[in-house]
């Protein structure tokens, strides 16, 4: 008889972010109920997602996150929704801020969606000799609902702080002295051995930094390593900024998974 694959029965949870949940659930406790009016959002759930009566979802902002159980969709703004559990957001540990410069649009948003989803804490956009990118309001709007969609997409809560940008002159200037600061270019130490230092060291406080495409200029890099940075190879090839930046967040989170992660 011809074996057949168990069926997994179990329902995908999306994540849905919701401006000042904190406030709205308050006073809310596991099993009680509440409503939240908002018609971008009960659109969203029943068109875009499709969620039904009796559905579940994790509804989440900057501070905490709770599963919900919806109950009804009420006329066209408001969702009926029964609380199952709420937490706290933790961010990950150890902390990471990435110096990210300010890169062509659609590569800078990419790393942007690809930090927030492998936790990284901060990101501070950064201009350098290379760059050629001017940054509005605008774009810090949208930057900000980028880091929102990968939040959702990735379930990590903890939705990284992007600052404003500054001149990478400064941004070394500023940064935590007692962080463990590492450059990822072609021509550093092998990645094996900065990694192993790192897991050995167990620092609290991570910077990384990567080079616009076309790199950071020999003026630049002399300024880097004057402040501390440890230069780490990533790959013996030259990969586009965009992908040195995933690259090395998530294999520098790796190293620090908690075993109830």
């Amino acid at each position: 008889m011809k074996r057949t694959a168990a069926v997994n029965k179990e329902k995908h949870e999306f994540s849905l972010f919701v401006e000042s949940l904190s406030s709205l659930i308050q006073n809310i406790k596991p099993r009680q109920a509440f409503i939240i009016s908002d018609e971008k959002l009960l659109h969203r759930m029943m068109t875009v997602l499709r969620l039904r009566v009796d559905d579940s979802c994790i509804l989440f902002d900057r501070t905490v996150h709770v599963v919900c159980t919806v109950v009804a969709f009420i006329g066209k703004k408001q969702i009926h929704m029964i609380m199952k559990s709420q937490q706290l957001t933790v961010a990950l540990s150890p902390s990471i801020t990435f110096l990210l410069p300010l890169l062509k649009r659609d590569d800078y948003e990419g790393a942007l969606y690809s930090l927030a989803e492998l936790g990284v804490s901060a990101i501070q956009p950064v201009i350098t000799k290379k760059t050629h990118t001017s940054w509005s309001d605008r774009d810090a709007d949208r930057a900000e609902r980028i880091l929102i969609a990968a939040a959702e997409q990735s379930k990590n809560y903890a939705i990284p702080m992007l600052k404003t940008p500054i001149s990478l002159d400064k941004a070394v200037q500023v940064v935590d002295k007692g962080a463990t600061k590492v450059f990822f270019d072609p021509l550093g130490e092998t990645f094996f051995s900065v990694m192993r230092m790192l897991h050995d060291n167990q620092p609290k406080h991570i910077i990384l930094l990567i080079g616009p495409e076309g790199d950071l200029s020999s003026e630049e890099k002399k300024m880097v390593k004057e402040k501390g940075f440890i230069f780490c190879a990533l790959t013996p090839t030259i990969v586009r900024a965009v992908q040195a930046a995933a690259l090395g967040a998530g294999l520098v989170r790796s190293l620090f998974i908690s075993p109830s992660f």
